[in-house]
């Protein structure tokens, strides 16, 4: 078997896991849907730990079901879409499940920044405060689920914390 790089892409609703030669050539793919919960309307959420459990399944499947070695793989990309707000204790575990980018609750968050920085947020930021971005997530944890803040120790955006793992 060549050399191969795992191609890892950690979508919004599946993982997808590719084994690819160094010209280019797909030798085997896997991949696994995960959930997305939908509680209420604007919301977008998702458990961390499907992402974890459905990107080391589609891995152990390419190496099982497709006979690639792990000795072959020479290194690993990893894409996904980010803004997905996750938050951990101190213990590194879960506190909610991760607010990801679609998820629209925090308009007045949104419009409460606005309001108190105006412009001066924008030229900071170069951006306007959006509800998938993590500091309007962050502020409706405060005002909606205190307790949870309280318990905060590390807050990550989703791509970076499975890049981590």
């Amino acid at each position: 078997m060549t050399k191969c790089v795992l191609g890892i892409d950690l979508g919004t609703s599946s993982v997808k896991v590719s084994a690819v030669t160094a010209d280019g050539t797909i030798i085997a793919q896997e991949g696994m849907d995960f959930p997305l919960n939908q509680p209420k309307p604007g919301y977008a959420e998702q458990d961390p730990e499907d992402w974890v459990s459905s990107t080391t399944v589609s891995i152990v499947k390419l190496i099982l079901n497709d006979q690639i070695k792990a000795s072959d793989i020479a290194g690993i990309s990893y894409s996904g879409q980010m803004h997905g707000l996750v938050l951990l204790d101190e213990n590194n575990k879960v506190l909610r499940p991760a607010m990801l980018w679609n998820d629209t609750r925090s308009t007045k968050q949104c419009e409460e920044i606005m309001s108190k920085m105006g412009e001066r947020f924008i030229d900071i930021t170069h951006n306007k405060p959006l509800e998938g971005f993590t500091l309007p997530k962050l502020l409706w944890v405060k005002e909606n689920q205190p307790e949870i803040l309280l318990r905060l120790r590390q807050c990550f955006c989703r791509k970076t914390t499975c890049g981590s793992e």
